[in-house]
């Protein structure tokens, strides 16, 4: 209601832009809500004590804000008061979060330093288990508490992964940026079922830890471009927000899904002697098994991020499965196929 009456004040403010007559109109009250985004996975979650998984699904981790008025200019802002949890099936609390604020997660030996300040953390390490279902509740002071119930979908099969590198360019320096080629994906898929899916992949040295990230190269003759396609399989970015590219499998005729795309590995890991950078061993490609909420959401992130702020373009809400309040709680299950780099 309130972006109607935006319009409605542009429209009338361009429709008597030679006139000296101000036209006053209301826009109704609002009330704050709880705004949330989470997802569950059965991928062990960011804890103080594991790192491995901090920069990669990034957008999956707690986020707790209220939400605000469309006139309103202030900039909004997470909020460290919330108490959430997580219920299994059977009732059973097997999951509750931490401010990151609060508890001085960023920093050390001083105050904290969350640069957003509605970031959270759990603090039992739960993994969920594909076909159960799970209960995510929230509250906080003044605004109504909201809840959210999900069935982890099953774990999808990749089918097959390769990658073929592109020659390096000698030019470079070693620096770890000349890394690239050409990633193709499989996915077995039931045209009898509507299964909604996200892509990912990263790099591992060859003692498995984290070497870097794989991006679609655009640069490569013939790369699909950055422009939003909602009807694409395609690689997602696992630490940004907007770049998830959900996919749905309606109207595919199975029974595999598959795409190739030009990607470069960019070296984001720890230096070796003499601060040379080490080989890549392997590319790891995550296919995740979303909720069909987790799709509409992400769908509709795309689709408001791609009106770019304009005021007459087609209305773009958010989609929002939270009873109470604004947000989502999502669901992904993963699997991994490891492609080995010779």
């Amino acid at each position: 209601m309130d972006k109607l009456r935006l319009l409605l004040v542009v429209s009338l403010s361009l429709g008597l832009a030679g006139c000296e007559t101000v036209v006053d109109v209301d826009t109704p009250p609002h009330t704050p809500r709880l705004a949330l985004s989470y997802t569950l996975s059965n991928t062990p979650p960011e804890l103080p004590s594991n790192t491995s998984n901090r920069s990669f699904f990034g957008q999956r981790q707690l986020y707790v804000s209220s939400s605000q008025g469309v006139l309103e200019t202030k900039e909004l802002a997470g909020r460290g008061d919330a108490t959430v949890q997580l219920f299994d099936e059977s009732g059973r609390l097997v999951e509750q979060f931490r401010s990151k604020a609060q508890q001085g997660y960023f920093g050390s030996g001083g105050g904290p330093r969350d640069s957003i300040y509605g970031d959270y953390v759990p603090t039992r390490g739960f993994v969920g288990v594909p076909g159960r279902r799970y209960t995510l509740r929230a509250s906080a002071p003044g605004v109504a508490a909201v809840e959210a119930t999900i069935a982890l979908p099953a774990v999808p099969t990749v089918e097959s992964a390769g990658y073929a590198a592109k020659p390096r360019d000698p030019n470079n320096g070693g620096y770890g940026y000349d890394y690239s080629g050409r990633l193709t994906v499989a996915v077995a898929d039931n045209p009898a079922t509507t299964d909604y899916y996200l892509a990912y992949a990263r790099v591992l040295d060859k003692q498995g830890n984290y070497w870097g990230a794989v991006s679609r190269d655009y640069s490569a003759p013939g790369a699909d471009g950055p422009d939003i396609n909602l009807s694409r399989f395609q690689l997602s970015d696992p630490s940004s927000f907007y770049s998830q590219y959900p996919y749905s499998d309606v109207g595919s005729n199975g029974p595999l899904l598959s795409f190739g795309t030009d990607v470069r590995l960019y070296f984001q890991g720890g230096y070796g002697s003499g601060g040379s950078v080490p080989e890549p061993g392997y590319i790891e490609v995550v296919v995740s098994s979303i909720t069909p909420d987790t799709y509409q959401f992400y769908q509709s992130v795309l689709r408001f991020y791609d009106t770019d702020g304009n005021p007459f373009a087609e209305p773009a809400p958010l989609h929002s499965n939270l009873r109470g309040g604004y947000g989502l709680f999502g669901g992904a299950t993963d699997a991994v196929y490891r492609i080995p780099l010779l």
